[in-house]
Order: structure tokens, then C-alpha cells, then sequence
């Protein structure tokens, strides 16, 4: 069915607004004492993402109070992205990529696949106690009004995506497990397209290259922020989200479940969407971050870098994102590991080789990898 862009943009506010208030509403219905509500998380929300404290349950108590800075444990999980650098056959630090080998005065079209995602042992632990957990991302630009009537109408509004991760059979049993011991074999995910869920813990599929994020970035120049994390589902809001999706999809037992994707969105919708996840994940207190980032500024292009030296530098290319508390665990090995197939793998090895090498490289080292593209947008002979 056609998509109507006026509409679409006019009337996702609304909806989405209507998703915010969910978390609240469900919390008042489900029970009759005050639900229990994680504060560092609320914090996060606000103090870090922005969000108004009253779009956040709970958030009110944040007001008048100075944030405090992240904690260990959250700065600990912060990203640190590295680049697959072709010509070396290695990892490198986005710091370390030339701007020369950048796009050069463009607007871009900056897409995003989040490809696989691969948990440490001690990640692995802790996400079996939980058995689910969540992806938020979004992508905005950042426009110049000399430069939005350069572009197509759609430059200017921001991306975002929500999504739902777990372990095959946590929507029957609701609950915690003991991680079962497994053959190399067993951990191992499926061939694409299988339709078998990834064990958790072992590799878990993510976007296909038809469900990448992607944002117009006038100048090449953005923001781009994520949370991530692991959650219990039973007796949480969250819980209650993912089974109607889930339902709705026809996916009661889930490796990747994306829930809302909304392409094009205005500063109102984003603050919505953002006001949902944070109210999800912040019911119940049951929750631990596997990575979290508030917006960071992210330059595609030559000029963009050197006007923003410390704006994160994204060429088109293949990436893995970890992390930092998990840099003293890879960083002696970046010369020794490459990305294929979504995996960090040994540098020597090949498409033949993926299976099993995966799994024995950086093994304390938790990672999303992502495919990143970059291209010039197209201008009609008008310039616009």
C-alpha cells in the first residue's frame, strides 16, 4: 500500500505520542502499589538524552537535582567504534581514519545495519539471568538553514528505530534459567535466512540490509545516539510490549524482533519515541546496559571531520562497536583480527573459516558490528 509522505508525517507524532503514554498507563493498571521505577536509568534519560523529566515516569524527581555525572559502570558502556580497515586487513580506531579518504563536499545519506551481535562469557552470564532485552537507535542531522533548501524535502528530519532481542523459548518461560552447557556447534548462529533463533550469549542476528537505519545529513554532519540493554520480561511493561509485537508478527520465540521504525521523523516524534523507550526501560528496575550512548556528533565527510575534530568519523565501511571497559581486552589484538560476515575472526582466516573462528576471537570482548554506508545525495538540475 502506498505510503502517503504528508500523512505519514503529520500523523506519526500522534501515534507515537500515544505509545508514550503506554508505559505509564500499563504501570498504573498493573498494579496497586507504585511500581518500581530504576533511577539510573530515569538519569540517563534525562540528564544525558534530554528528555523532559515530565515524559519520563519518574523523571520528576530528577528536577532541581544536578546529574552527577555518569558512573563507572555506565561510562564503562559507552561505545568505542572501530573500523575494519580494507588495506590493512585490521581493526582501527575511528581517530586513526584519514579525512582525505573521506567524501568530500556532499550531503550524505548516512545508513546504518547493525549486522550481528556477540555478548562476552561474562556478558552472556548476565544476560541469561534476563533472557530479553532491547535496541534503541537514532540518527539525526545537523541542518544549517542556508542549507535546507539545497536538499530534498526529507533532509532535516531525524530516524529511529526500536527493537527487541532474546533467547530462543524466553517467551514461554517468562523467567530466569541456568545457561546450559553447549558444544561449540550449538553456540554457533544459524546460516542467514535460516529462520533458527541465535542461542543468547552465542551470536545474534540482527538487521537485514533492507532494514538499515538511514538519516540525509546536510554537510555530512549529525548526531547519533543508542541504548542497549538486557531486561526481564515478566511482570514489566517491556515484557507486555515485545508479547503484543511479537504476537502481532507471528514471532513468540524471537532472536530479533524489530518493533517500531519510524524513517522519518521531526524533533516532537523523536522526543516521543525516546520518551517510550526510556519508560520501558526503566519499569521494573530489572535491567543491566550492555552498551549506552547519549547523542554524539558524527562527521561523513572531509570537511565535517576537520571542522569537528572530535566528531566520530564515519566513512562508509565495516565497523564493530564495543564497550570501553572491554578496550584492554582487544586492544593488543587489532592487528591480528578482521570483520567477515558480521564477525570478528583472526585475520588469516577466510569465508571458509568463519564457523569456528568467531568463536574462539576476542572472547571477553562484547560487540555489535554494523555496515555502514555513504553516499553523496543526488541533486536534481535545479540544485535542490
Amino acid at each position: 500500500m502506498p505510503v502517503n509522505r504528508r500523512n505519514f508525517l503529520w500523523e506519526a507524532p500522534a501515534s507515537i505520542f500515544g505509545f508514550s503514554q503506554l508505559a505509564e498507563l500499563a504501570m498504573a493498571q498493573s498494579s496497586q502499589e507504585p511500581a518500581a521505577i530504576d533511577s539510573h536509568v530515569v538519569d540517563f534519560w534525562v540528564h544525558s538524552m534530554g528528555l523532559p523529566a515530565n515524559m519520563v515516569v519518574g523523571g520528576e524527581k530528577t528536577k532541581g537535582r544536578q546529574a552527577a555525572g555518569p558512573s563507572t559502570d555506565n561510562f564503562g558502556r559507552e561505545p568505542l567504534f572501530l573500523q575494519h580497515d580494507v588495506k590493512k586487513g585490521s581493526l582501527i580506531t575511528t581517530d586513526q581514519i584519514d579525512p582525505a579518504q573521506m567524501l568530500s563536499g556532499a550531503d550524505v545519506n548516512l545508513s546504518f545495519q547493525m549486522v550481528r551481535m556477540r555478548l562476552s562469557e561474562d556478558d552472556n552470564k548476565v544476560f541469561r539471568n534476563y533472557q530479553s532485552g532491547g535496541i534503541y537507535l537514532d540518527l539525526q542531522p545537523i541542518t544549517q538553514p542556508a542549507q535546507q533548501s539545497a536538499l530534498e524535502p526529507l533532509a532535516g528530519f531525524a530516524a529511529s528505530l526500536f527493537s527487541a532481542f532474546g533467547e530462543a523459548g524466553a517467551a514461554k518461560s517468562g523467567g530466569k534459567t541456568a545457561a546450559k552447557s553447549t558444544s561449540s556447534k550449538a553456540a554457533a548462529s544459524p546460516a542467514p535466512g535460516s529462520g533458527a533463533a541465535a542461542p543468547a550469549g552465542a551470536s545474534i542476528p540482527l538487521q537485514q540490509a533492507k532494514q538499515a537505519t538511514s538519516v540525509v545529513l546536510p554537510g555530512g554532519a549529525g548526531k547519533t545516539s543508542f541504548a542497549i540493554f538486557a531486561k526481564d520480561r515478566r511482570k514489566t511493561v517491556f515484557g507486555s510490549f515485545v508479547s503484543v509485537f511479537a504476537t502481532l508478527t507471528n514471532m513468540p520465540i524471537f532472536s530479533y524482533l524489530p518493533m517500531l521504525s519510524m524513517p522519518v521523523v521531526g524533533p516532537a516524534t523523536l522526543t516521543a519515541m525516546r520518551s517510550l523507550v526510556a519508560n520501558l526501560q526503566a519499569h521494573g528496575e530489572s535491567q543491566q546496559w550492555i552498551m549506552m550512548s547519549p547523542p554524539m556528533d558524527v562527521a561523513t565527510t572531509k570537511e565535517g571531520a576537520q571542522q569537528n575534530p572530535d566528531a566520530l568519523r564515519l566513512p562508509a565501511g565495516n565497523y564493530v562497536v564495543i564497550p570501553k571497559e572491554h578496550s584492554d581486552a582487544i586492544k593488543n589484538q587489532l592487528d591480528n583480527l578482521k570483520i567477515l560476515d558480521g564477525f570478528l575472526v583472526p585475520k588469516n582466516a577466510g569465508p571458509l573459516d568463519v564457523y569456528d573462528a568467531y568463536q574462539q576471537a576476542a572472547p571477553g570482548v562484547s560487540y555489535i558490528s554494523l555496515t555502514v554506508g555513504a553516499q553523496p545525495v543526488k541533486k536534481s538540475a535545479s540544485g535542490k
